[in-house]
């Protein structure tokens, strides 16, 4: 049994390489990546979806030259993913490294699509390769191909990270321009709302199933029925097989990615369970009903945004206008990016890598290694790379020899996981050389971060207030009753009309946004997936508050100014 007392003896378990270990690692600053991995890693997730992720942060330093440093570590501590970062403190090493970023950043800015272009191509051979893996191949073969696939998502997180340093600067840019001529930035990033993207070509996908469902009169099965029921009934309905190649048809394209949206490979896809689709599906069906058309929708946005930007560059002097012009075009650029590469690398490359790991699974529970498929992710990436290459090498040997060895380990670390998962959090927000201040405009536009969380030692240690603030992360001010949600699990429980309050969001809760009013986070910035998705939404949305899952309650009324970045509970529902 797991004991608590001996946290790392779970963390070794996971990972030995990447664990914690203070009396090395408090020389640098960690904080705990709420963000991407709200919830304990699996040891599948952690050696390759994680490894990559670091990987692709020094990879990404290395070739685009940043100056301040060289990219992230991640390890984990009690179950949870930590992110630590090491400046460095040579002047000269610095400044060499400040003049080839600054060239790097010069050469993409002249051709940003075509650079783009080039890296986002590779991301999708390398998912077009993950996506042949099936229950047919051989066991060399499956063996080789797992290979190749991991290879191919640690190239992905590369290639993540090599566009990311140079985007965030570029945006920046953009950014301090706006700021200098004092454009608040709420108000600049509204003229970069309404952008086609992954994240909206997937809104307007579902909506046009939506659109056909009332057309081909599906629309009662999909309102009173559960979302697991809703396929099976439209496959018997009249016009019900046409209605559902268009959805699979949609899933192929939009439906990879993990429900969770953790980067972890743990949680099933879309593809595995549509319910978030379907649901999605039947909130749009309502509204389509009223005569809501996503595509007027988005063309009003983006009126809207060259109405607000061409009423600020008439403010400005021609030479200031035509910088503006210049730095808004790109910044719509990695405004779009920030959607795209969320699509692709944080969400396409985890679902694919899951169901990799979903065939090599099948194929030991065939072999009678493992109980149930999905135990495959209490294994190792090593571990299962072992075992498949001694089964390619001698079946029979193969089998025996690894069974009592997955028999013994698998139980007790899904056994320990799932300790670590039910056990209060008591993991730190913040580890080792915790600096004064947050000055990194990563760490506070992406991860949120505030000087208020480096100074707590516990979420806990974050005061409660029923009145508190965070980023501004879409404009608008709604009253409404609270509904929060912390996994994936708790979506069917939220009805329309409701305020949406979470520890964060991704790709996998776009779906949510058509239901609510408006949304609240503990973790996120201004360009992190809910804010963005709010502005796309027209919603207002408070981020990076650091306590509204545990301040707000269900059912509580509340006030979210989107404008100014305050949340007040006007009413307890328990009052």
């Amino acid at each position: 049994m797991y004991d608590k007392t001996n946290l790392d003896i779970h963390d070794r378990s996971i990972s030995s390489l990447r664990t914690y270990r203070s009396f090395v690692d408090d020389d640098i600053f960690w904080f705990r990546d709420d963000l991407h991995q709200p919830f304990p890693i699996s040891p599948l997730g952690m050696t390759t979806v994680q490894k990559h992720h670091a990987w692709g942060y020094h990879v990404g330093a290395a070739v685009t030259q940043l100056p301040p440093t060289k990219g992230g570590f991640s390890k984990i501590y009690k179950g949870r993913v930590y992110l630590g970062f090491a400046t460095l403190h040579d002047q000269k090493e610095i400044e060499l490294r400040a003049v080839e970023f600054g060239r790097n950043v010069e050469r993409v800015a002249k051709d940003w699509d075509g650079f783009y272009k080039k890296c986002i191509d590779e991301v999708k051979e390398n998912l077009s390769f993950m996506g042949t893996l099936n229950d047919n191949l051989s066991d060399t073969i499956l063996h080789a191909a797992l290979r190749r696939a991991e290879k191919g998502n640690k190239r992905n997180w590369e290639l993540h990270f090599i566009m990311m340093y140079l985007a965030d600067v570029l945006y920046f840019e953009f950014e301090n321009f706006c700021k200098q001529h004092d454009l608040a930035e709420k108000d600049f990033t509204g003229m970069l709302k309404g952008l086609e993207t992954m994240a909206t070509r997937t809104d307007t996908g579902l909506w046009n199933l939506a659109r056909r469902a009332e057309r081909y009169g599906l629309t009662e099965i999909f309102e009173k029925n559960e979302p697991q029921q809703v396929l099976g009934l439209v496959a018997h309905a009249p016009n019900g097989a046409t209605w559902l190649n268009s959805f699979h048809e949609f899933m192929d394209i939009y439906g990879h990615r993990i429900v969770a949206a953790h980067l972890d490979v743990m949680f099933p896809t879309w593809i595995e369970d549509p319910a978030p689709a379907i649901q999605t599906i039947k909130t749009y069906i309502g509204r389509v009903k009223e005569g809501w058309d996503i595509r007027e929708e988005r063309a009003k946005m983006l009126a809207e945004a060259k109405a607000e930007t061409d009423k600020f560059a008439a403010t400005l002097s021609e030479e200031d206008r035509d910088a503006f012009y210049k730095h808004i075009e790109i910044g719509k650029k990695i405004y779009m990016f920030q959607e795209d590469h969320g699509f692709y690398i944080d969400g396409a490359s985890c679902a694919y890598l899951h169901d990799v790991a979903m065939v090599c699974g099948r194929r030991l529970q065939k072999y009678g290694l493992l109980q149930k498929a999905d135990d495959v992710f209490f294994l190792t990436y090593h571990e299962l790379d072992e075992i498949l290459e001694g089964i390619s090498q001698h079946k029979e040997a193969g089998i025996y020899h690894y069974t009592r060895l997955v028999h013994s380990v698998v139980p007790e670390r899904k056994d320990s996981w799932q300790q670590v998962s039910l056990q209060p959090d008591d993991a730190p927000l913040t580890m080792g050389k915790i600096p004064e201040k947050t000055e990194d405009p990563i760490l506070m536009k992406v991860f949120g971060m505030v000087d208020e969380m480096l100074n707590a030692g516990k979420i806990e240690e974050i005061q409660i207030m029923d009145k508190f603030e965070g980023y501004p992360g879409s404009p608008g001010v709604v009253e409404g009753i609270a509904r929060v949600i912390t996994t994936f699990e708790g979506f069917a429980k939220l009805e329309p009309g409701y305020i949406l309050v979470c520890p964060y969001t991704a790709t996998a809760w776009t779906p949510l946004f058509p239901k609510i009013k408006a949304v609240v986070t503990d973790t996120g910035g201004m360009l992190t997936h809910a804010a963005i998705t709010a502005r796309e939404c027209k919603l207002p949305a408070v981020v990076g508050t650091w306590r509204a899952t545990r301040a707000i309650k269900d059912g509580d009324l509340i006030r979210v100014d989107g404008n100014e970045g305050v949340v007040e509970i006007l009413k307890k529902a328990d009052a």
